[in-house]
């Protein structure tokens, strides 16, 4: 029986491990997916627990293993609109789950991006917390070009319009069977609003985001 030579044991010890790495980070996740709960941000929380508020364009995603062999998806915006943070030309947010090789992971309620759209994004944790936007889907924000106002009107992870901010709360459009009927933020107004809040924060609790 030959033995194997050092270098196949070490690459085989690699493999062991890295096996070992992304099913303990699956089973980890799984315990936190089922944990975790998603608390309600409310404007200045959304503003004063963000480490970068960004407009910008998805330019790229991507899926692959991170450095520890989880499966992550990586979304980058460009033309960007910088309104709190240090960012560069572009902004890269990695999300947990997506497909690496044979693996598989989809994370429930996780925000997703399509190539093209164009959102405001309040960031935090980038590069360490399973979801890098504060409150999960509410630090997501749609932007979209509304034909009759002719500008860019701002619309929740969900599509509803967002018609204003009132003191400490994001105003949504209500819904009736025919659809919406309230214009929509123009985008410039929202940012006018976060500007103002970063001029004047009010009072937060900075918990977990």
């Amino acid at each position: 029986m030959v033995s194997p030579t050092p270098v196949c044991y070490a690459r085989r010890l690699m493999n062991v491990a890295r096996g070992i790495a992304l099913l303990a980070f699956l089973l980890g996740l799984g315990r936190a997916a089922n944990a975790m709960v998603v608390v309600q941000r409310d404007f200045p929380e959304l503003v004063a627990l963000a480490e970068q508020i960004v407009v910008g364009t998805v330019s790229d995603i991507k899926q692959a293993a991170d450095p520890s062999g989880a499966p992550a998806t990586y979304v980058t915006f460009s033309d960007l609109t910088v309104l709190k943070g240090d960012v560069g030309d572009t902004l890269t947010l990695r999300f947990y789950g997506g497909e690496s090789g044979a693996v598989v992971v989809r994370i429930a309620d996780m925000p997703t991006f399509t190539l093209g759209e164009r959102a405001v994004v309040f960031v935090a944790g980038n590069g360490q917390a399973v979801c890098p936007l504060v409150g999960v889907w509410q630090g997501r924000f749609h932007v979209r070009f509304d034909a009759e106002q002719q500008t860019d009107v701002v619309e929740t992870d969900d599509r509803i319009p967002v018609v204003g901010v009132a003191g400490r709360r994001i105003l949504r459009a209500p819904t009736t069977p025919g659809g919406t009927t309230a214009a929509a933020m123009p985008l410039s107004d929202f940012l006018e609003s976060i500007a103002g809040e970063l001029a004047h924060p009010a009072a937060v609790d900075t918990p977990a985001r």
